[in-house]
């Protein structure tokens, strides 16, 4: 049980926004602080609510998915959960062995092999050393790493990771399962057995609370869901009502932010949305680094123009690179067009990026753009499953392979 749950950060306010100037501004700007959940001053450090006043009950054996946008205290929601932050007001409440996972390889160390690893996280859970022996080779066979169990996790690709969290996770035997995004990390056919087992193990009494902006996997596993937004409960309930309650407002809040001038659209053209696709073209959520992934950017144009489409690849707000078209693109007729940019396999590395989608264009005289922050934001992974690249993958932005070649110099005395 979840009782009047509330967490308050401390942010150091920039000294252009501690104190608008005169008191008119002040006052001015006070109920929209207090909307935001600001209650200090202006001035010095202020008060964020990342929760505020969240209250709900989750039955024995029920999956229950914890949706909403980017900032909506759905991470924040697990870590208190899970204990791994406490709680500025309110209470959490349940019965049972909790195990969470939040973070990929967390609680693991790197140095040591998988088999001390995995006797160390049941110390960790307080599970006996002869239970987790019994179900040992359970844990290995679904985390496919009989070759791999003695070698130190630092050479884990992270795909190998993900396998061996999950599967440690689910043969705690907890009575609670505090899943975030972590389950991103991984290939589709992955996914799918982890889905399947945190269906086949609800069934049997474990109780799921799972993050995820994956919409059908919330419906395909959820029993219910609550929408979280600014910190709230928007929504709770079924999972169909909620979920399509959920898509409409955000469709509807996408909508009107395209109409808004300045921002991603004007009188010429209108940068609608960019998304990290596979090689074959299907939406993807993290990036396999052993293959070939796009940058599909998706803009309509309302006249015609010259125009050159790009992407920034970030990593925490620095730029790693620019990428556009080579050459000003002539499109003749109004519509909806799509424009792909690829990256090359064996390019990223194991980190998390962001992309910042831009049109540049030339109309009636003029040189405009129009650009989208954060459009994407993915991981780089990599589901092999030995590891003989690992080392060179672990470290830096960037992890390109390069041609390479070697030749002999014949010396020649002075």
């Amino acid at each position: 049980m979840v009782d009047g749950l509330g967490k308050c950060f401390y942010i150091q306010e920039t000294e252009s926004a501690k104190k608008p100037k005169g008191v008119w501004a002040r006052v001015k700007f006070w109920p929209e602080r207090l909307r935001h959940g600001v209650t200090q001053p202006f001035g010095g450090k202020r008060e964020f609510w990342a929760l505020r006043n969240v209250s709900f009950t989750v039955k024995r054996g029920t999956v229950l998915g914890v949706i909403g946008p980017n900032g909506a205290g759905k991470s924040t929601l697990l870590k208190v959960i899970a204990r791994v932050t406490p709680p500025t007001e309110g209470r959490v409440r349940g019965v049972g062995r909790v195990v969470s996972l939040l973070e990929l390889g967390a609680g693991f160390n790197p140095e040591v092999s998988a088999r001390e690893n995995i006797i160390m996280n049941a110390a960790m859970y307080g599970v006996p050393r002869t239970d987790i022996e019994k179900h040992f080779d359970d844990i290995i066979a679904f985390a496919e790493i009989e070759q791999f169990v003695d070698t130190p996790l630092k050479f884990y690709s992270s795909g190998m990771y993900l396998r061996l969290a999950f599967s440690v996770a689910v043969n705690m035997r907890p009575q609670i399962l505090i899943a975030d995004e972590i389950l991103a990390v991984g290939d589709i056919a992955f996914q799918e057995r982890c889905l399947a087992r945190v269906s086949e193990l609800a069934n049997d009494g474990l109780t799921v609370l799972f993050v995820s902006h994956d919409m059908e996997a919330i419906l395909k596993v959820c029993n219910e869901v609550i929408w979280l937004n600014g910190g709230r409960i928007q929504g709770a309930g079924d999972p169909d009502k909620v979920v399509t309650e959920y898509q409409n407002v955000a469709w509807a809040k996408n909508e009107a932010a395209r109409t808004e001038k300045g921002r991603h659209s004007n009188r010429n053209a209108e940068l609608i949305a960019a998304k990290l696709v596979s090689q074959r073209g299907r939406e993807i959520g993290a990036a396999p680094i052993g293959e070939e992934v796009g940058v599909r950017i998706r803009f309509s144009v309302q006249r015609p123009l010259k125009a050159r489409i790009g992407f920034d690849l970030t990593h925490r707000g620095g730029l790693i690179f620019r990428t556009m078209t080579p050459e000003w693109i002539e499109i003749a007729e109004p519509g909806l067009y799509e424009a792909l940019g690829r990256i090359p396999p064996s390019f990223l590395t194991e980190i998390l990026y962001g992309v910042n989608a831009f049109l540049i264009m030339h109309a009636e005289g003029k040189e405009s753009s129009l650009i989208i922050y954060g459009a994407v934001s993915f991981m780089g992974y990599d589901n092999e499953r030995g590891i003989e690249k690992q080392q060179l993958q672990k470290g830096g932005l960037l992890a390109p392979r390069l041609e390479w070649s070697l030749k002999k110099e014949t010396l020649v005395n002075a």
